[in-house]
């Protein structure tokens, strides 16, 4: 019990599975180091005393030969304690690289001052809130400079950097509130980053989830048609610039007429864009393929009521239909 109470004193709670192995790996180097000190420090103390200067000793001493065996067993020992240094640490090591299959994805995306983690149902939240006995995988970037994510009961530690994608994951075993540390400094705040992994029961986890699953809260309906054009995947075929990749544009699109691939001419009205986005090969625009999958079961009325209201923000004639009203 005090050999407990004096780690704890000392080291970071244990709070997720990371911990074994990189506990053990500390733990296992930090023994054999002391107890290599231990010898050196011995022997070094040992050969002082055997060597030091007797009455009657001559002036000067020959040196002795350069001992082969001696140095053949240094050398041995050398590479014996890079082995074991290796051998505990590398299945830690390697335990943090992948994340389980079927891991809860959360997007970290971090700038000077503060934290914005999304969560899959497109939640921003500055806390990074999580289930108990559940992996999380994150996917980080910085918008400014770069960052680290440090989480010492979590045993976690990963760098964010400007453009870069890097990747971590943890799972804790515990609820809790843990800290997150990072090495940017701001004039301003000092430590430029600080926020918390709030660690949750799966119940209190599911119940907090409830409370930000509509994604209508909080957001207007082009915010939330933004959100579901990235989420759904309509960024890999329509550009938001003006340039036509698989699909059209989304730029000027509604409000404006449009030549199909049968020879009629249409407008892209409110009962146009929820055609395409329900029943997308009735009416190619002239130039396309018809290769867009229907959305009908995936997106309601209202998601694409919010759809539209986006694209009405990125056209001209986004208010044609207020001034024909």
């Amino acid at each position: 019990m005090i050999g407990s109470a004096f780690l704890s004193t000392w080291f970071p709670v244990d709070a997720s599975t990371h911990a074994e192995g990189v506990d053990s790996a500390f733990f296992g180097i930090g023994a054999v180091s002391i107890a290599i000190l231990v010898v050196v420090v011995g022997l070094a103390i040992a050969l002082m005393m055997s060597h030091l200067r007797k009455p009657g000793d001559p002036d000067r001493v020959p040196a002795g030969s350069l001992s082969k065996p001696l140095l053949g067993l240094w050398v041995l020992g050398a590479l014996a304690l890079i082995g074991f240094v290796f051998t505990v640490g590398v299945p830690g090591f390697l335990d943090q690289q992948v994340a389980p299959y079927g891991a809860y994805e959360i997007t970290v995306n971090a700038r000077e001052g503060a934290w914005g983690f999304t969560y899959p149902n497109g939640h921003e939240s500055d806390t990074l809130r999580v289930s108990v006995n559940k992996p999380v995988r994150l996917t980080m970037t910085s918008a400014d400079v770069a960052q680290t994510i440090s989480v010492p009961e979590l045993r976690l530690q990963q760098a964010i950097l400007p453009g870069v994608m890097t990747h971590a994951w943890f799972e804790t075993t515990q609820p809790g509130v843990f800290p997150i540390h990072t090495g940017a400094y701001s004039a301003a705040t000092h430590d430029s980053l600080k926020t918390a992994v709030l660690s949750l029961t799966a119940a209190e986890f599911a119940a907090w989830m409830a409370t930000v699953e509509d994604i209508f809260v909080g957001r207007t309906l082009a915010e939330v048609g933004e959100l579901l054009y990235n989420r759904q995947g309509c960024a890999v075929c329509h550009s938001l610039d003006g340039s036509a990749i698989i699909g059209p544009t989304f730029q000027n699109v509604y409000g404006f007429e449009f030549l199909t691939t049968d020879g009629s001419t249409i407008v892209a009205d409110d009962a146009y864009i929820k055609e395409s986005i329900l029943n997308p090969n009735a009416s190619i625009i002239d130039g396309f393929l018809p290769v867009m999958t229907s959305y009908d079961g995936i997106l309601g009325d209202r998601e694409i009521e919010a759809i539209t209201a986006f694209l009405k923000t990125l056209s001209e004639r986004g208010d044609t239909a207020a001034q024909e009203n």
